[in-house]
């Protein structure tokens, strides 16, 4: 393999994974309307997201998906996403500074 095909599949692996962390971000939006902005939750009714650990998170949806956690909102919301956009999700948030920005 030449350098030229190295660096070019470099950035293609680079721009492929800027493109799967902004996809997490905006599939994570509607997020924002119960636990804040970047998951920075104002209402302490709501459990923040920012610096959840991806795990924690991902195992969290899925047991809303299927019935284990109880709420019809939330099952709804997990119900819409496959398991490769909840993975992406968790480690968006997980990316996420508590109290700030990425």
């Amino acid at each position: 393999m030449t350098m030229k095909t190295v660096i070019t599949l470099a950035v293609a692996l680079l721009a492929t994974t800027a493109q799967a962390d902004e996809r997490a971000e905006i599939m994570a939006n509607p997020c924002a309307v119960c636990h804040g902005t970047n998951g920075q939750v104002q209402n302490s009714a709501f459990m923040p997201l920012a610096g959840m650990k991806a795990d924690i998170f991902i195992k969290t949806m899925l047991d809303f998906r299927t019935g284990e956690r109880d709420s019809t909102l939330m099952r709804g919301l997990a119900l819409a996403y496959s398991d490769d956009e909840i993975a992406a999700m968790g480690k968006y948030f997980e990316s996420l500074e508590v109290g700030g920005e990425k």
